[in-house]
């Protein structure tokens, strides 16, 4: 629904007219959704005060002016609070249903037009893949092409299978899940952290309809630990084969000696019977 408003302001009788300055004249501004415009309009006198004024907003081939309804009173408002001959309209929250031409028509003081182009969040929807290690953090990546748009809403989800989506609660999950978007609106990519192998599989990040974007993530094994990092269990197995070794060596040696022993005495016996 495109947003149309009627506004209208009656100075008191008598006072001075309006020149509006830029009669005649197109601006234009480039702004992004959830952002807040400034739509200039004023008198070359600032002091001064039109009679009646309004703001219209065109509605394809023909312009349509009705009055502002409770749906845009919180985001639309004048921006005279401080100069009557300033005009100028001010909207926040801004989506991409707001852009288009508006004209301030300040009766037979002049009017003015501002085109508006309010851009939004376009998602590349590319398939990427990612490995990372289990225990570690990775970095999902999703962005809007412009970054300083923000999405009215966006999703992301865990691909089961074909038909099993689940989606993936930011605040419940705060503690391994965030968001990585904490200076640019248009960033919405996703931090996990202390990965298990259960985080593994496909993701599809969503924004305002645009995408998806879907992400493979695979999970290796953990990372080998190196002799100095060993469990207290792996040290005294180590000690306990050692222990076995130096025995067998000692045993082997004994057996040695005593065969050695034997064989002498067997020499001398034979050497005596001779004589």
């Amino acid at each position: 629904m495109l947003l149309m408003f009627y506004l209208l302001f009656t100075g008191p009788q008598g006072s001075e007219g309006c020149s509006l300055e830029n009669h005649g004249q197109r601006t234009v501004i480039t702004a992004y959704t959830g952002e807040s415009v400034l739509l200039p309009c004023y008198c070359t006198d600032t002091n001064s005060t039109p009679e009646t004024f309004t703001w219209e907003k065109e509605n394809g081939n023909s312009r349509t002016t009705i009055t502002l309804s409770a749906e845009y009173k919180d985001r639309v408002q004048l921006f005279n609070s401080h100069s009557p001959g300033n005009l100028s309209l001010l909207i926040s929250n801004l989506t991409e249903e707001d852009g288009g031409v508006y004209k301030c028509d300040a009766g037979g003081s002049g009017h003015t037009f501002i085109s508006l182009t309010v851009k939004g969040c376009a998602l590349d929807d590319s398939e990427i893949s990612i490995r990372a290690r289990l225990g570690e953090s990775v970095l999902l990546p999703c962005y809007c092409s412009e970054l300083r748009a923000k999405p009215k809403r966006f999703t992301w989800k865990i691909i089961k299978s074909s038909s099993e989506m689940i989606l993936i609660d930011i605040h419940q999950e705060r503690d391994r899940v965030q968001l990585f978007n904490s200076h640019s609106p248009g960033n919405l990519s996703l931090l996990i952290s202390h990965l298990t192998e259960e985080d593994g599989g496909w993701y599809s990040c969503e924004a305002d309809g645009s995408g998806p974007k879907d992400i493979n993530l695979t999970i290796e094994g953990a990372v080998v630990k190196s002799p100095s990092t060993e469990s207290p269990q792996q040290n005294s197995d180590s000690s306990v084969n050692y222990i076995y070794i130096c025995a067998a060596v000692g045993a082997s040696l004994l057996l040695m000696v005593l065969g050695g022993v034997f064989y002498w005495r067997y020499r001398v016996a034979v050497c005596e019977s001779l004589l």
